[in-house]
């Protein structure tokens, strides 16, 4: 299993919201450059990098976004607010390894197949999941159940998925090893887990229900977890 670090953007700073809630934002001193190249020293084969700001449609932090893809050797995958097909050329032309489109893939499995067919397995589609449901538009609105979701997904063409247990996201709490296990029944795509990673023995219960890789944000940044020895616990 692959460990990927988060990097969240807000007004070009890195941050982490609590269960997708911007009025619960703690920003933390690094900046997101210096925050990669920390990342990539340590072992990252990948990052993970959305512009929230982007995403809830208060902003964009195409700089940022442009400064830590050009900073680093290792790919970087960006979201926040890709939901038409000029969005996601701009993001690969900032030098994204690939993009992750959210919104826009619950409402249309024709956008999914779309994007497909012009940028092959370098799409994500982000399933953020709240009760069985996923929400979009910056978790502010409820789409439909995962479940109904993910065969439409699969038909269009969606290389993988990065699923997103909103009401752990942030807490430290623990994933949501139910909904990986149920999501990993229903597709047989590649599945990224987010959301609720504080320690060692989440990332092994991630593990053992097969998803492809864990991103992990709070828990780096806090020191509850050091990506180094993350790597060597779960990876291979």
């Amino acid at each position: 299993m692959i460990v990927i670090p988060a990097i969240d953007l807000s007004e070009g700073r890195v941050v982490r919201l609590v269960r997708g809630d911007p009025r619960e934002t703690t920003r933390y001193g690094e900046d997101p450059v210096a925050a990669a190249r920390r990342f990539e020293r340590e072992g990252a084969t990948i990052l993970h990098v959305v512009d929230l700001d982007a995403a809830l449609g208060s902003g964009s932090n195409r700089v940022a976004v442009e400064a830590v893809c050009s900073a680093v050797d290792i790919p970087v995958q960006v979201g926040g607010g890709l939901r038409t097909l000029q969005a996601i050329d701009d993001a690969m032309g900032l030098g994204a390894g690939r993009a992750i489109v959210g919104s826009a893939a619950v409402w249309s499995s024709g956008f999914v197949q779309d994007a497909v067919e012009r940028w092959g397995d370098r799409i994500v589609v982000a399933l953020d999941v709240r009760d069985g449901r996923a929400l979009v538009r910056g978790w502010k609105e409820q789409g439909p159940p995962f479940e109904q979701l993910l065969p439409r997904l699969d038909e269009a063409g969606a290389p993988r998925y990065l699923m997103t247990s909103v009401d752990v996201d942030g807490t430290m709490e623990g994933p949501d090893v139910a909904l990986y296990r149920g999501v990993l029944e229903t597709t047989t795509r590649p599945v990224i887990a987010s959301g609720g990673v504080r320690g060692m023995a989440h990332l092994r219960a991630l593990a053992e229900t097969g998803v492809e890789a864990v991103v992990v944000g709070r828990a780096l940044y806090e020191g509850q977890l050091v990506l180094a020895d993350a790597l060597a616990e779960v990876s291979g």
